[in-house]
């Protein structure tokens, strides 16, 4: 029972009625469902307790549509609760508690006095009101295991996002201080599958440990204060925001739509893009990376192959949960751990195999539908209905009609593959992957020229992956325009084998250059003193694992003047911008991206080579990468700012629980200039509605808060902070006490530099010590990082026991880099290599590389 502490013993006893019966039978998702399956009814009497329907349309969730959270206790179902009740502006509802004020007993209590069938039937009683009053705006949670309050879960989950969180069997008896046994195993199968049958989605809770620490590597403390606990969930908060963006419509979480240029365009409306297929083995056992990987490619494909199973010796409900509890777990750890899209792939049993493995592979894509993967494949060897069954339940997952005969195949001239593409296009199959082996080089013309005439079949049509397999079929399997499966990096192995035996992401794209395809580029970083950027070093590494053969070199320039022979080289792939440019630089473009209007300075320059019919700059997401990679004349210039993505990563992981951002939530911004006109508008894109600002030359500030206040009248930005309603107080001076009408801020930003700039020595600035009293503490940012020890971060760090999180420009620096990555290159930028470069590469105010201060933070994101 939720908030109450009970024995393994107490809890086996309540449920032992739940125990499953042997049997071999399929687990249908009702005891009427009926699917066929290569012309075999899809039906059978489910074993006890049975899976949620599988047939009926899923409806799509309302934004305000309550939340049931289920699951065992130990599952960390209260900490979830919390975080997307923050999130969701949702209030929780605790059903243990709600018994509790119903009855003035506790559950173990009331059925100590009343018997244990009393007990349940109040607990159901109280979920029944819970449920029929609390149908929006909650997130209720539920660890109760009874008939009654499965089916009342059953009903709601017509409706509303009933969902069963797992967390991996180890963690969950470390919590209970169980022993091992037949008992604990008995439960553990149970329960998970008790939850399965009222819930319609499922969350793996990815247990914090050491690797988990790796996150908080960027956060820097005092070396005598331990980092605040919430600061380990940080990574489990952003998971589950993942998920829940996944189930409910765009826009459903404030402030939380990814500002990375990538995100507006589907995966597949992308040239040249490459799934990196990992297994779920793989993936469980740490055999592979996920972050190194997945380097240079653009989705996460996990797979679960040659399922094999004597159905005479095995028990069909013990077998399904076996396989379900691992590809839940694999999929929960890359979305842990990534930020691609995930493709889930379960291999077709073998067409000689029993019937029952064939409803053995249904029952795990229904399955799989529950865990909200960007992708799903569907095997085109099934029949229409049972094809079109998945299809009702898919929401948002995106299916991909699959076929990849390995023997008997047609060749690709064939009619019988259109036939097979019509079909799964008429079935609501989202893509169509073709795969069979090359038999001959010529293999490889024959399945462009049937790529090329599915794109021009009449009717609308759904992208085409096709391409052959084998080391003759790497030609076409490069070429491949969409979702090319490649073969993961593996460090431990030899890399030149891996070349041999699999195409990797970095190889395919290193053929496409090759290939004349795409061109060898220019990019660099402009600005008035740029030799000490760190800019070059991030992004050569970057495209080094990706295969980019570009360059990325550092241009120190006193005028706009002298860069224009650059930004006109037809091999002119894009810049940054640094200081003092960011405002200058605008009169150069010939457009500017809704955030470096708003901001009103840039520190990125795109070139464009494509324009549209009318001669304006293409800004829809897809047809604005249609240039990147290829050499020609410069049309236009194109400016964007990406520096406010990299503060509003700080200001989000640094931020605690108690600091998440409300209506009385204040930032400070220290600085007027380019750097403060993005710290700004990160505030506001988090929601923070009172704005307050320091500078040296007050009217510089008073600028700064007419620039936004003004833009906060347009219709289009009416979104951030609270609109019209945010307020702006410009202080004229730092005074001894906090003088305004705003609380004590729990962000603050200085935007001012932190070492010597020419004659002008570093400003050595510190804030009066009444201006760090906010009781939950918040986050310092300091954006300059050519010198990370400066006086207001050791301040932070000084008041670390009150909460005060420190972080500087090297916090910043790889966000808004993966976003200037992705403009350059229209590729998925390899976050994991660019920090890496960063922390061993950079030099201090005196030369020195890779200082002390750096060296812990590398070793913790490498362990």
């Amino acid at each position: 029972m939720a908030g109450v502490k009970r024995s393994l013993a107490a809890m086996m006893a309540d449920e032992r009625s739940l125990s499953l019966g042997d049997t071999t039978e399929p687990i249908t998702r009702s005891r009427s469902a009926k699917t066929s399956v290569n012309s075999s009814e899809y039906t059978s009497e489910a074993p006890s307790p049975t899976l949620p329907p599988l047939n009926g349309h899923m409806p799509r969730f309302t934004p305000d549509a309550s939340i049931v959270i289920v699951g065992v206790r130990g599952a960390g179902k209260t900490t979830l609760a919390i975080m997307a009740a923050s999130a969701l502006k949702k209030r929780i509802v605790d059903l243990e508690v709600a018994f509790q004020r119903a009855t003035n007993f506790s559950s173990p209590t009331y059925s100590k006095v009343h018997g244990t069938t009393q007990c349940q039937i109040k607990q159901g009683d109280v979920l029944q009101n819970i449920l029929e009053t609390n149908t929006t705006g909650c997130i209720i949670v539920c660890s109760w295991m009874e008939r009654r309050v499965q089916g009342l879960l059953r009903q709601f989950a017509a409706s509303n996002p009933v969902v069963h969180v797992m967390r991996s069997k180890e963690a969950v008896q470390e919590h209970l201080r169980v022993e091992s046994g037949t008992k604990w195993e008995t439960f553990w199968s149970t329960s998970n599958a008790f939850f399965r049958t009222c819930s319609n989605l499922e969350f793996f809770n990815v247990s914090e440990s050491a690797a988990v620490e790796k996150s908080l590597s960027s956060l820097r403390n005092s070396n005598s204060v331990d980092l605040p606990p919430y600061l380990a969930l940080k990574q489990a908060e952003r998971h589950l925001l993942k998920f829940f963006s996944q189930i409910y419509p765009a826009g459903t979480i404030p402030f939380f739509e990814s500002a990375y240029p990538l995100a507006r365009v589907a995966t597949e409306q992308r040239q040249y893009t490459y799934a990196v297929d990992v297994s779920v083995e793989q993936i469980i056992h740490n055999r592979v990376d996920i972050e190194d990987c997945s380097a240079g490619a653009d989705a996460m494909q996990i797979t679960l192959e040659d399922i094999q199973i004597d159905w005479a010796h095995c028990r069909y409900l013990d077998e399904h949960t076996k396989l379900a509890n691992l590809v839940t777990e694999a999929v929960g750890l890359v979305r842990r751990s990534s930020v691609l899209p995930i493709i889930v792939h379960i291999g077709f049993p073998n067409p000689s195999a029993a019937t029952t493995s064939t409803y053995f592979y249904l029952d795990l894509l229904s399955h799989v539908l529950t865990l909200a993967p960007e992708m799903m494949t569907v095997d085109l060897r099934l029949d229409d209905n049972a094809i079109a069954k998945l299809a009702s339940l898919k929401r948002s997952c995106k299916l991909i009609g699959h076929y990849a005969p390995i023997a008997n195949f047609d060749s690709w001239t064939s009619p019988q593959w259109i036939s097979h593409y019509q079909r799964a296009v008429r079935l609501d199959c989202d893509l169509v992957r073709f795969v069979r082996p090359a038999e001959a080089v010529t293999d490889n013309f024959e399945v462009a020229r049937f790529r090329s005439t599915v794109e021009s079949l009449p009717d609308s049509h759904a992208p085409i992956i096709a391409y052959n397999s084998g080391n003759l079929g790497k030609h076409s399997a490069f070429l491949n325009p969409i979702l090319t499966s490649v073969s993961p990096r593996l460090e431990s192995q030899n890399n030149e084998k891996q070349r041999q035996t699999g195409l990797l992401a970095d190889s395919a794209t290193r053929a496409l250059y090759a290939s004349f395809l795409f061109d060898p580029m220019k990019l660099y970083v402009f600005g008035a003193n740029v030799g000490y950027s760190m800019s070059p070093a991030m992004h050569n590494s970057a495209l080094e694992v990706c295969g980019v053969p570009h360059r990325y070199e550092p241009y120190s320039t006193n005028s706009l003047q002298q860069v224009r022979h650059l930004i006109q080289d037809p091999n002119f792939a894009g810049a940054s911008i640094g200081l003092p440019f960011k405002v200058e630089f605008i009169t150069l473009t010939d457009s500017l991206s809704p955030h470096a209007q708003a901001i009103g300075a840039i520190n990125t320059l795109i070139p464009i080579r494509h324009l549209n019919d009318d001669g304006t700059v293409p800004t829809g997401a897809a047809s604005f990468f249609r240039g990147v990679n290829r050499a020609g004349p410069v049309l236009a210039l194109y400016g964007e700012n990406t520096d406010w993505i990299g503060i509003r990563s700080c200001i989000r992981r640094g931020l605690s629980p108690a600091n998440a951002v409300r209506p009385a939530t204040c930032g400070l911004v220290i600085g007027a200039g380019g750097m403060a006109r993005a710290a700004v508008y990160a505030l506001l894109q988090v929601g923070v509605s009172n704005i307050a600002i320091y500078n040296r030359t007050v009217e510089n500030g008073k600028k700064l808060a007419d620039h936004f206040t003004q833009l906060l009248q347009k219709r289009e930005f009416e979104g951030l902070g609270a609109g019209v309603k945010t307020k702006f107080e410009v202080f004229p001076a730092l005074h001894h006490d906090w003088q305004s009408e705003f609380r004590l801020p729990s962000i603050i930003i200085s935007c001012i530099p932190t070492h010597p700039i020419g004659d002008v020595p570093s400003p050595e600035f510190r804030l009066p010590e009444s201006w760090l009293e906010n009781q939950t503490g918040g986050v310092i940012v300091e954006l300059g990082y050519k010198t990370l020890n400066t006086p207001l971060l050791q301040q932070a760090m000084e008041h670390a026991s009150r909460r005060w999180i420190a972080m500087d420009g090297l916090d910043l620096l790889p966000d808004q880099g993966f976003a200037q990555f992705e403009l350059f290159t229209g590729k998925r930028a390899p976050r994991k290599t660019m920090k890496k470069a960063i922390f061993e590469n950079y030099p201090d105010q005196y030369g020195r590389s890779n200082p002390e201060e750096l060296r812990r933070r590398l070793q913790t994101m490498l362990e």
